[in-house]
Parts: C-alpha cells; sequence; structure tokens
C-alpha cells in the first residue's frame, strides 16, 4: 500500500482545487445594456435580482435587492432576503438575471 505524506495530500488538494478555476470572463458592452435594462426593471419594481460574479477563479451567486448603484465608485449596493447589505464591484459582475 502506498502511503502519502501530509504536506503531500495538502499539495495534491490544492493542485485539485487550482485546477478548477476558471478565468475571469469580459463582457461587451451590449451585455452591459441588457443589464441596465435589467436593472432598471428590477428597481423601479422591487423585484429580486440575481448577480453572478466571479471571484478568485470560481463563480458565486447573491440574490437580493439592487439598493443603490453607485457610478462613482463603480459598486452596487445590494440588500439581500436576510436585509444584509453587500457591495458588488462593477468587475467583478458576470450576469445579472430578474428572479
Amino acid at each position: 500500500m502506498r502511503m502519502i505524506l501530509p504536506e503531500q495530500r495538502e499539495e495534491w488538494l490544492k493542485h485539485q482545487h487550482d485546477n478548477k478555476k476558471v478565468k475571469q470572463p469580459v463582457l461587451d458592452e451590449q451585455q452591459w445594456e441588457e443589464f441596465g435594462r435589467t436593472l432598471e426593471e428590477c428597481m423601479e419594481y422591487n423585484h429580486l435580482i440575481c448577480f453572478t460574479y466571479w471571484q478568485d477563479g470560481f463563480f458565486y451567486e447573491l440574490i437580493g435587492y439592487c439598493h443603490y448603484i453607485n457610478s462613482t465608485q463603480k459598486q452596487f449596493h445590494i440588500v439581500d432576503i436576510n436585509e444584509e447589505v453587500y457591495y458588488l464591484k462593477f468587475n467583478v459582475i458576470t450576469e445579472i438575471k430578474a428572479r
């Protein structure tokens, strides 16, 4: 039977984790226009929005209400269903969908 040292196992797990990472997608202007229409409609009618964002090679989702769009700091102020506030930078957003 083959033995693996704890350090080797740790390196192997880190390698497996790093192999699952993906590059950040680049969005074009047409996608941002579509996001703008979705945001405008959802903010007007107070609908939930699903924000998909990229962070360190992985995609995550945040569902909530867009409370404010801060164009000077280039970030969205989002309040989730538990009333917690999140700030998402424009440059990490990969998709915005109405819920």
